[in-house]
């Protein structure tokens, strides 16, 4: 047997008969316990077979570590820096290769023939990627051999298999199956034209998908339109409209500002300044965040964007804190973060784009007055409410402190050694102060804020900021998509006069209000909640005042209530998917840092509160003559 080139003992390849042994062999070591056949067929394609005789050395201390060896027959020793002599403890040596040293430690010598098989470090590298539990593996085995003492991490339990269906989803299937064609059937029997009956049950389908939690969330809108498509209900100039709009520019613009905020070590900066200046207090740190929501409001006028740039400081504020996962302030600081970046949409005209668009359906001269500070005015005692009762529900639901006091001195120590801005750090900053500041002067320059977007984007990736590795990786493109399919849902609505169907089928049903205003408040509540279990908070306002505002004219109540009223209730939302802001938070990985059943509850107690406040405004709104 000739010498082999591949681990400086008698090597020789295998055939296809030989590999059946081998596989069993690699299966049987511990160290490849629970590799999955996937990458185990790809390292069976780079073992070969070595023999060693008597005295042989496998390798010697400071050689190269190429290879590691499963030993099928034989003794090996291992001789350690220190010259002691170890007989091995498993099967195996040569750990070295698999856990990226250079050189191995010690010298492995043959005390009998032995016959192993060799891997080399390539195969190994391309396994420890697949899974990176196997480097640590080595390293224990390493230190077992090494010391002479068996070590081993704690049995983890076993995990469900992803594929076995649980009960809710098979039921989730067979209602699948079920609702949408007894919709479509409903639908005709309403007056709804074919095409806007099909499209409601696929709409309902959508919705069930989303309720069962059957797929990913950003699957559902894309399967409706490509239905959409596929039936011939729309043409792709209509479904495909958001995918060629400015809003895609938007949000990818505003994603990539979040991500090089992040990245660039601004957020963290800017992080510890505030813990810094702030009083160590969690309600000055909360009402920070939340702060930083209500400014962004009037020039952004998108939560999603609101939020994305707020994500990173609450990530390096978590750190910096150091706040339990899953804890009363981590949950606390989650919940101040999400309402920075929403309680305050319904309050101005420009803090949401579905507000821009509902004031076009009012009077001119309506329009002439709400679109300045005036919508702010007369939602005053609204957006206070709902502030104090944020900071109620917060104190009340989380109300542990921080769990040991800031440290002001090493924070001061943390800022000097970060030094003056990095240059990403000052283009990051640069992009962040220009897109604030062009934002807020589009009635000035008329810059539409999509361009502006689009300029960071171009700034962030020609200065290198925003590598390709950081644009694939760190934007949140299932959000991006999920947010064009929904826009994609709202076109097709609107192409095949779905809103209008809706609009003549509703508002017949809307005589019992009689001219009092607080029945309207309820009925604009039950109509915007039932219109937000399909669609999402953009279209669900739209629809919700397309069919509320002549109900609103004819008993008498003024036009701008009604669409303050489903602004403010169409941020109402049970089940994630209802909100493509906290979805955003789901997507990115958060839920594992605050307690997802104690932001619930407080996002119900919102919820509740969003009601209450429309009740108490109605003194002050009679006060300014608006009812």
């Amino acid at each position: 047997m000739g010498r082999g080139r591949c681990c400086g003992g008698a090597c020789r390849f295998m055939t296809s008969e030989a590999r059946s042994p081998v596989l069993t062999r690699l299966k049987s070591d511990s160290l490849f316990d629970g590799v999955s056949l996937s990458p185990l067929s790809r390292l069976l394609g780079a073992v070969e077979e070595v023999s060693f005789s008597p005295g042989d050395m496998l390798y010697r201390r400071g050689d190269p570590a190429l290879f590691m060896y499963l030993i099928a027959d034989g003794r090996v020793r291992l001789s350690t820096p220190a010259g002691r002599e170890i007989t091995l403890l498993e099967p195996h040596c040569g750990e070295e290769s698999a856990i990226g040293l250079t050189g191995y430690i010690c010298t492995a010598t043959a005390d009998s023939a032995v016959h192993a098989l060799c891997l080399p470090k390539s195969a190994l590298a391309e396994l420890v990627k697949e899974k990176p539990g196997f480097a640590a593996d080595a390293i224990l085995s390493l230190t077992s051999s090494i010391g002479g003492e068996p070590l081993s991490l704690p049995a983890k339990p076993k995990a469900v298999k992803g594929s076995e269906v649980s009960t809710a989803e098979i039921i989730g299937w067979f209602t699948l199956l079920v609702v949408p064609p007894l919709l479509y059937l409903f639908c005709l029997s309403n007056g709804f034209t074919q095409q806007s009956a099909i499209f409601s049950a696929i709409l309902a389908a959508t919705v069930l998908m989303w309720v069962f939690t059957l797929v990913d969330e950003f699957i559902p809108p894309l399967v409706a339109v490509v239905a959409t498509l596929f039936i011939g209900l729309a043409p792709s100039s209509v479904a495909l409209a958001g995918f060629a709009s400015a809003g895609l520019m938007t949000l990818v613009g505003v994603f990539a500002l979040s991500a090089a905020i992040g990245s660039s070590g601004l957020s963290y900066r800017f992080m510890l300044w505030l813990l810094f200046k702030l009083p160590d207090r969690p309600v000055w740190q909360q009402s920070a965040m939340l702060a930083g929501g209500y400014l962004l409001s009037p020039i952004t006028p998108s939560g999603n964007s609101r939020l994305s740039l707020l994500l990173p400081l609450y990530k390096d504020m978590l750190e910096g804190l150091r706040l339990p996962k899953g804890g009363p302030g981590a949950t606390a600081l989650m919940a101040a973060t999400f309402s920075g970046a929403m309680l305050f949409s319904p309050m101005l005209s420009t803090s949401k784009s579905s507000n821009i668009t509902a004031v076009n359906f009012l009077p001119l001269q309506i329009q002439e007055e709400f679109l300045g500070l005036y919508w702010l005015v007369a939602a005053l005692v609204a957006a206070s409410g709902m502030t104090l009762l944020h900071l109620a529900a917060t104190r009340w639901l989380f109300p542990a402190d921080n769990p040991a006091p800031l440290p002001k001195d090493r924070i001061a120590t943390q800022l000097s050694l970060l030094g003056p801005m990095s240059g990403e750090e000052r283009i990051a900053l640069a992009g962040f102060a220009f897109f604030l500041a062009a934002c807020g002067t589009v009635s000035w320059h008329h810059v539409p804020p999509s361009w502006i977007a689009g300029c960071v984007l171009i700034g962030l990736l020609i200065s290198g900021v925003l590598g390709k590795k950081e644009f694939r990786q760190q934007l949140d493109w299932p959000m991006v998509f999920f947010l064009l399919g929904m826009d994609g849902i709202t076109r097709i609505m609107e192409h095949l006069g779905l809103n209008t169907v809706l609009e003549r089928v509703m508002t017949d049903w809307f005589g019992f209000i009689g001219g009092r205003f607080e029945v309207f408040i309820l009925a604009a509540l039950v109509t915007t909640l039932a219109i937000r279990l399909a669609l999402p908070v953009t279209s669900g306002m739209l629809v919700a005042t397309i069919i509320l505002l002549p109900v609103a004219v004819a008993q008498g109540i003024h036009p701008w209530l009604c669409v303050f009223l489903t602004a403010l209730f169409s941020d109402i939302w049970f089940v994630p998917y209802q909100s493509s802001v906290y979805m955003q938070v789901v997507s990115s990985g958060f839920t594992t840092q605050y307690d997802v059943p104690g932001f619930m509850r407080y996002n119900h107690l919102m919820n509740a509160a969003r009601v209450v406040v429309a009740f108490l405004s109605i003194p002050y709104w009679k006060w300014l003559g608006l009812i």
